[in-house]
């Protein structure tokens, strides 16, 4: 089916918390969605994602949502911290680690003897298990017997896919995401995956808009009306930038907000990315290197915040803070960010944050701190676009405009870029994006006096005291 004759498109979209169900029109409207939570199982063997609550969802929606405009197009999307390991009949051999477990010490140690160097992955060894090939070297030393009747290796977000249709396939984006098992730039196995053998358990890489095969009967219930097609499926933050490149954008610094506070940013070479700074690629649907930087921003800002609502801050407090001299200094939370070896030292400096209004400007000025050093860890140099829960903080947003004075600030109106960039997929001609418009609103710099004297001394803090 051409474009002219898409219907429905359907993003299926698996979160660290929620799965949702969004259903676009082909014009990219977002018309009705359907939610349930994600589902995360202690030990043992260790913390696994349980994929079945996905699966009913998918059962009770997709046919509900058909009802209301036939499904032509389903896109899957996920986060890319997970791997599924399946046997010969197509059943997990292993559960679907969930990237919150904490390996042992010594396996993490094994690990760091034979993981691939920067120079080819492109990405530092994360904290906890978001690494794939840390989670698959710790199932196959662990587990060896389970991890032997392993015949195929799939990102989570192709996993999701294979549930509806059936079809195994992998993709670029899904595969690249600072996993260790890919060369970069040569965009084949790593040498660790070469080395170990898992590249032959690799499935055929699909492009993320290709169709992989039909949605199975067990999902369509009576009377399904679209074509459902399963598509091959996408990184969640990798959709999320691609929605701004269909917005005609080429020359900007996506600073895409939540759990993860990421820069993304097209211009940058790979050559300026510094593991000790939590710099990395993601590779995009089209197959280009696009370099990142990133903290735990939505839980650093909670932190710092404890328990004050974001609506809390003001500038005049930003003011006050910043000029008798409290700091909050990182990192708060088990990742360094774009502060090296800062992870779980931070603290507050000089007079504490009495009440909620304190705290919640204390965090926003915090978190444009960091945003800051994030954005010069990838020199970023054209417009800023923020997007997500910090694109909602007025008072952050007017500090990172006055902390980087040379630059443009823009807040994004997109709501839910993980699932209009997905959709956006299925509206892909012969490799051609389709041109979908994005609402910004430039963002008025705050005029806080001394406040680059507040940042050089917070920078001190910071840096120096390591």
């Amino acid at each position: 089916m051409g474009q002219d004759g898409l219907r429905g498109i359907a993003v299926v979209d698996v979160g660290f918390t929620n799965t949702k169900i969004a259903l676009f029109s082909k014009a990219g409207e977002l018309l009705a969605e359907r939610k349930a939570p994600s589902r995360h199982v202690p030990a043992p063997p260790y913390k696994h994602i349980d994929p079945e609550p996905m699966v009913a969802l998918c059962r009770s929606a997709l046919p509900e949502l058909d009802a209301m405009l036939p499904i032509d197009a389903i896109v899957p999307t996920a986060h890319g911290a997970a791997m599924a390991c399946l046997d010969a009949e197509g059943k997990l051999a292993l559960p679907v680690m969930g990237y919150t477990s904490e390996p042992p010490a010594e396996i993490v140690a094994e690990y760091e003897k034979i993981m691939p160097g920067f120079d080819e992955a492109l990405c530092p060894l994360l904290p906890m298990a978001i690494t794939h090939g840390l989670q698959l070297f710790w199932q196959q030393r662990a587990w060896p017997d389970d991890f032997a009747r392993v015949t195929t290796l799939l990102p989570w977000i192709q996993y999701v896919a294979f549930r509806l249709s059936g079809v195994r396939v992998t993709e670029i984006s899904s595969m690249a995401c600072q996993t260790h098992l890919l060369d970069i730039r040569a965009q084949a196995p790593s040498s660790m995956a070469r080395k170990l053998g898992w590249d032959a358990l690799f499935p055929p890489m699909a492009k993320a808009w290709e169709t992989i095969g039909a949605l199975k009967d067990e999902f369509r219930g009576p009377g399904f009306r679209g074509e459902a097609r399963v598509l091959g499926g996408v990184h969640d933050s990798t959709a999320n930038f691609m929605r701004y490149v269909c917005a005609g954008l080429d020359r900007f610094t996506l600073v895409s907000t939540g759990t993860w506070s990421i820069s993304f940013d097209p211009s940058t070479s790979v050559d300026v990315l510094d593991p000790r700074r939590d710099t990395n690629t993601n590779t995009d649907v089209l197959g280009r290197n696009v370099c990142c930087s990133r903290f735990f921003g939505g839980m650093e800002f909670a932190a710092v915040a404890n328990g004050a609502p974001a609506e809390a801050a003001s500038l005049a407090c930003v003011a006050a803070l910043a000029a008798r001299g409290t700091y909050a200094v990182p990192s708060f939370t088990m990742t360094s960010g774009p502060v090296p070896e800062s992870l779980g030292k931070g603290y507050v400096k000089g007079p504490a944050a009495e009440n909620a209004e304190e705290r919640a400007s204390l965090a926003a000025l915090y978190c444009a701190l960091m945003v800051s050093e994030q954005l010069d860890a990838v020199t970023s140099k054209d417009d800023i676009i923020v997007d997500g829960p910090f694109s909602q903080n007025p008072v952050l947003l007017a500090v990172l405009a006055q902390l980087r004075p040379a630059q443009k600030v823009k807040a994004s109106a997109l709501r839910d870029g993980t699932t209009a960039g997905a959709a956006a997929l299925a509206m892909i001609e012969n490799g051609k994006l389709p041109a979908i418009g994005i609402r910004m609103t430039d963002v008025t710099p705050a005029e806080i006096a001394g406040l680059a004297g507040y940042q050089a001394a917070w920078r001190t803090l910071a840096y120096e005291r390591r």
